[in-house]
């Protein structure tokens, strides 16, 4: 057959350019594979060979100025699982089953996940489980060593708290991947975290992987460990007693206190009650609030759970920087500064207080509607004159008034290193009127934080230079190398050294006049507080207080300074000097003790005690008046004129600052009620003994070291249970705990 001349001449010439084309292209495409995109493919084949496992490293831990640890890393495992290991059905039912019955899993939901998952190298069954429960995978593999490639424990950590409730709200906590969620553990989440490193491992040829063989190991870098300026003992000194005056005082919310080294700005312990324990950060361990929510709820119901929830977010809240208050009279301080640095007072001039003071639109009343009489400056500080300190404002005016309380650093942030600190709250310079100046003299109508006051107040103590306050000492890495050290930070001088010279004499001169922040044998500079405080229905009607105390010590050089805020006692006495000026006074003698500060009994010898007088008979006024002067505090029961009964007893020994209980009712129905039972306190925590006392009307002295509220238990008690006993008394519970 002949061909045609056009088929010819296509097969000679048109094909050949064909199949150059096609060539051409498919070495195109080769060399955009191969080279272009080597990497690439490169890349997704060892992918298919290999697996990657992530190598967690160390995080770091966090201790006290001293090394004394609050939360550290644990040893734990996690069980791994490789579904492209199990071969059939029946061994994934097999390790679904056991997963759900040891681990408490839902059985369809770890049997989809594992089908979702067969063909993935691994992926993490369960995190941070304890020895006892890894166990339970080794032995369930002993009996089913066919699928020792499918399931296996590798080592894991868990963030580990030893004090439990300990600076709990400062430390804050770590979530399920380790990662800081709250306080400490997440304002230094980069510092403490570390790098990850890596296995390179090689895939089994059934195409599943173990982490048995590899080929390349990176190490990871651990976290940095933080060194606070928190001393461990301070803290437990300062929960222990306001964990104790929480209960006693029945406060309604919460209770804060802060020291502080004046001349550096470190914060020595710092504690808001009720708080949290960051082992267990989703359970509320407080047995008061617990009972609370039970009664006003019922327990089990939707209202209980949604104040539950509510309740237990507001614990994990750090009182100290992220809450404001009413200072109240505690900013007195800071007026009488002003004051005198302007020199607009001298030491000399008197003032005369007849209880109120006219200032046009609004009076002004003292606290107690007492008239003071004439008195120096000196003396309106010691009886916390509200006549004399509006009068002195009027003198400052708006201008400079402003212009201190931004130079003491009440109109910003501390940056003491803490998350979620919040600046005050005050007026703006232009809008400010001569009245808001007035309230703000005595510290209302304006709000701040504690950790504000306690800043401003270490000033004065130090001589006039405000200090930046900071928590965190040094951050050290894991060979104890110092990475980081932080020195005390001076911003300015605020007022003149003469000026807090002075303050100091007046303050020292006020708590000696005030008797109960007194402590027999040490010289204290303090100023308590008692502001309403304001409510978004009832206003300043509410009823509601905060009492407060600030003091420094040794008056003469001062070292610390300490602040207490008790806010919303519910006591017969709600003042800041019958309620918080006795708790951080006992708080000073604590620290000052363990500062080696000796005391001096020059002024009267070691004998700090008194006797309590004969009250009964007396009106109510005059025996309140007689027990104040001994420098103890008074209780009154019943709305009765005069004192039918009084505990203690006449020529009872007690010490500065104790309770005396002054019954009004008629003498037989005094006597019925002033008696009470002694509950049976062993085996108890130290929260339950506090609730049961408070509730039979007797007072508490915890014995014990390296107390947790919610978990230590009581083994002896000083009065047997059962006992009939007058209200008030004094009840000896030890706990056994170890020494910090």
């Amino acid at each position: 057959m002949k061909v045609s001349s056009k088929k010819i001449n296509f097969v000679k010439h048109v094909l050949p350019v064909i199949f150059c084309v096609f060539f051409i292209g498919l070495i195109g495409r080769l060399f955009y594979l191969q080279v272009v995109r080597h990497d690439y493919y490169e890349g997704k084949a060892v992918d298919q060979h290999t697996w990657e496992i992530t190598v967690e490293p160390e995080r770091g831990s966090i201790l006290d100025v001293n090394g004394e640890v609050f939360a550290k890393n644990k040893d734990v495992q996690q069980i791994l699982m490789a579904p492209a290991q199990l071969k059939s059905a029946e061994d994934r039912a097999t390790v679904a089953a056991f997963l759900s019955e040891a681990f408490d899993f839902e059985y369809q939901d770890i049997y989809d996940k594992i089908v979702a998952g067969e063909k993935s190298m691994y992926f993490s069954v369960k995190r941070r489980v304890e020895a006892e429960d890894a166990a339970k995978v080794t032995e369930f593999l002993k009996q089913h060593e066919s699928l020792k490639e499918a399931l296996w424990v590798s080592p894991d950590t868990k963030r580990y708290y030893p004090g439990g409730n300990l600076l709990s709200t400062v430390i804050g906590f770590v979530g399920i991947d380790n990662q800081g969620l709250a306080g400490l553990e997440y304002q230094y989440e980069d510092i403490l975290t570390g790098t990850p490193g890596k296995i390179t491992a090689i895939r089994t040829a059934s195409g599943g992987a173990m982490p048995f063989a590899y080929e390349s190991y990176q190490d990871a870098i651990d976290g940095y460990d933080l060194y606070l300026t928190v001393n461990k003992k301070l803290q437990y000194v300062l929960e222990k007693h306001i964990s104790n005056a929480r209960v006693e005082h029945n406060v309604q919310s919460r209770i804060a206190g802060v020291i502080m080294n004046v001349k550096t700005g470190a914060v020595l312990a710092m504690s808001s009650k009720p708080d949290f324990d960051p082992n267990e950060q989703f359970t509320i361990t407080d047995e008061m609030t617990l009972e609370k929510l039970k009664e006003l709820y019922g327990e089990g119901t939707k209202e209980y759970y949604e104040a539950y929830n509510k309740t237990q977010a507001e614990f994990r809240k750090n009182k100290v920087v992220t809450e404001l208050y009413d200072p109240g009279s505690t900013f007195k301080i800071f007026t009488a500064a002003m004051a005198l640095e302007e020199d607009l007072v001298s030491l000399s001039e008197t003032f005369v207080c007849s209880s109120q003071i006219d200032m046009g639109a609004i009076t002004y009343h003292c606290a107690s509607d007492k008239a003071h009489g004439r008195e120096t400056f000196k003396d309106a500080m010691a009886n916390s004159c509200n006549v004399v300190f509006v009068t002195i404002a009027d003198r400052i005016g708006v201008e400079r008034f402003y212009r201190y309380f931004t130079l003491f650093g009440f109109r910003s942030k501390t940056g003491v290193g803490l998350p979620g600190e919040v600046s005050g709250i005050f007026f703006d310079e232009e809008k400010m009127s001569k009245w808001n100046l007035y309230s703000s003299s005595f510290g209302q109508t304006f709000q701040i934080t504690p950790m504000q006051l306690i800043t401003g107040v270490s000033a004065i103590a130090n001589g006039g230079t405000y200090m930046k306050p900071y928590i965190v000492d040094r951050i050290v890495d894991q060979d104890g190398n110092i990475v980081q050290q932080n020195e005390p930070q001076p911003v300015g001088q605020i007022v003149s050294a003469s000026t807090c010279e002075t303050l100091r004499d007046f303050l020292e001169y006020t708590v000696v006049k005030g008797k109960t922040g007194y402590l027999k044998g040490y010289r204290i500079c303090g100023k308590t507080g008692t502001s309403q405080k304001l409510s978004s229905e009832a206003g300043f009607e509410s009823g509601k207080i905060i009492a407060s105390y600030v003091c420094f010590a040794p008056a003469d050089d001062p070292e610390i300074a300490v602040l207490v805020v008790v806010d919303e006692p519910n006591s017969t006495v709600q003042y800041g000097s019958y309620i918080a000026a006795p708790l951080g006074r006992d708080i000073m003698g604590d620290c000052l003790e363990y500062l080696n500060v000796e005391p001096d009994y020059e002024d009267g010898g070691a004998a700090a005690s008194v006797r309590v007088p004969a009250l009964e008979g007396l009106s109510v006024d005059e025996a309140a008046a007689k027990v104040d002067d001994l420098g103890l505090a008074v209780k009154i029961v019943g709305d009765g004129e005069t004192v039918s009964l009084q505990l203690p007893v006449e020529d009872t020994v007690l010490y500065s600052g104790n309770t005396v209980l002054i019954y009004t009712d008629s003498e037989d129905d005094a006597i019925q009620s002033a008696k009470t039972t002694v509950p049976d306190l062993i085996g108890k925590t130290a929260a339950e003994c506090n609730s049961l006392l408070q509730h039979a009307g007797l007072n508490i002295k915890v014995v014990g070291d390296n107390l947790n509220y919610s978990t230590t238990l009581a083994f002896k008690q000083s009065v047997k249970a059962g006992t009939k006993v007058d209200k008030g008394t004094l009840i000896t519970v030890e706990f056994q705990g170890k020494t910090p």
